[in-house]
């Protein structure tokens, strides 16, 4: 189980380069030998490969898989960083895991064009694509849009986005004020209805029971910037951050029955064959026992002043159910059988071993952040904080504010270029 030890080593290892391999031992064999080989061609590391195998499986269930645990319902996406340097193999990793998604997805838009076309020449109504299985680097009107036309599938979405600051970034207070990240936290749930109204529309969106996977890349330097604005409001926590490790051993050629193994399973999970199931634990006390250790430690990270932590590690029940899910079926599936509708004990005790590893690294990215969010700033950047803070006041409030910082004249000339802009 997550103990204590894991706040002296977050702080203790959150400036190395790398950390240790996620656990592989309860994944299938199949699966284990392509990530090897899918790291191993790309020379990157195998924590890339694991992240992204997990994450586009998840999503290509969708609505099919629901895991009951007595009180709770979840399913399958996941919010994944791959977080890495610059050139570190982060988005060849994730476009080659998405390869068969990708194609699935290809072959529906080109039938669905067929279908279109055929329309508008006999001037009949026009048909929707409701089965797009990926949004690559959407605007968020478009991604709404998606939602919105998928509702009546029974896949789940998967928002790529080759780097995720392009989406969140900078612009997550502009979102933050139009309750944006408020849809991706209902997003995240898989069951609550998003409903959104925008002036532009024509008329609002309402999506039942929404299923949005998030998979994208971003510098471990930059990951501060995903956050802007996002503090204790649950964004951050709900994510699930995959680290490097060491690169994996070089593979010249990529073999070709592994990969067809993974496409084989990527286009079992979207078929119409695939039954819905709903999904219960073998034992439901581990399950309890987990949550019971997350509360401990979320009150013992309370005490320590780590307020993130303690909201961090209540996500983890989230993520472990879904893990869960997720490995049972690719196990099951892996073997060519629809799933069955028990997760075995030795799977839930894996999916906690992935979660300690997770948790780990979610409290490596705190760290980082919060060593960003410390460092001094210009005496021009905490005029035009406050600025941005109060409005336009007066020269006297400004150096109150600062105490020690600049004086007065400096002031008055840092907010008269602030007004001509």
């Amino acid at each position: 189980m997550i103990t204590t030890d894991y706040l002296s080593e977050i702080n203790e290892t959150y400036n190395e380069k790398y950390v240790d391999e996620v656990p592989m031992g309860g994944m299938h064999p199949h699966m284990v030998e392509y990530i090897y080989q899918t790291a191993g061609v790309l020379r990157a590391p195998t924590n890339f490969a694991f992240g992204a195998v997990n994450t586009v499986f998840g999503a290509a269930l969708g609505r099919k898989v629901t895991i009951i645990d007595g009180e709770y319902k979840n399913r399958c996406p996941l919010y994944s960083s791959i977080v890495g340097g610059a050139s570190s193999a982060k988005s060849p990793t994730i476009d080659t895991v998405m390869k068969p998604l990708n194609r699935i997805d290809k072959k529906r838009n080109d039938d669905f064009d067929k279908n279109y076309n055929i329309a508008k020449q006999e001037d009949s109504e026009l048909p929707i694509n409701k089965g797009q299985l990926v949004a690559s680097n959407e605007t968020i009107e478009n991604l709404y849009r998606v939602l919105n036309n998928v509702k009546n599938s029974r896949d789940g979405l998967l928002m790529h986005q080759d780097e995720l600051l392009n989406f969140f970034g900078k612009n997550a207070t502009k979102y933050s004020d139009g309750n944006i990240i408020s849809d991706f936290l209902t997003l995240f749930g898989g069951f609550s209805p998003l409903r959104v109204g925008r002036v532009r529309m024509e008329k609002p969106i309402y999506v039942p029971e929404p299923v949005l996977a998030i998979l994208g890349g971003t510098q471990k330097k930059r990951v501060d910037e995903l956050f802007i604005g996002q503090e204790h409001n649950g964004f951050q926590s709900r994510w699930t951050f995959w680290l490097p490790n060491v690169e994996a051993e070089f593979i010249e050629h990529a073999d070709e029955v592994h990969e067809q193994r993974w496409a084989d399973l990527i286009g079992y999970a979207v078929s119409p064959e695939l039954e819905d199931i709903n999904l219960r634990f073998e034992n439901q006390r581990q399950l309890w026992e987990f949550d019971d250790n997350l509360r401990k430690y979320r009150d013992y990270f309370e005490k320590m002043d780590e307020d993130n932590l303690a909201e961090t590690i209540m996500k983890q029940g989230y993520v472990v159910r879904r893990l869960a899910g997720i490995f049972h079926c690719m196990n099951s599936m892996a073997e060519g059988y629809q799933p069955k509708e028990v997760i075995k004990s030795e799977t839930l005790e894996y999916a906690i071993e992935v979660v300690k590893h997770l948790f780990r690294n979610a409290g490596i990215i705190d760290r980082v952040i919060n060593e960003k969010r410390k460092r001094k700033i210009t005496g021009k950047q905490a005029i035009q904080a406050l600025q941005e803070e109060y409005g336009i006041a007066n020269q006297s409030m400004f150096a109150k504010c600062l105490q020690k910082g600049p004086n007065q004249q400096y002031i008055s000339r840092c907010i008269s270029e602030m007004k001509k802009k």
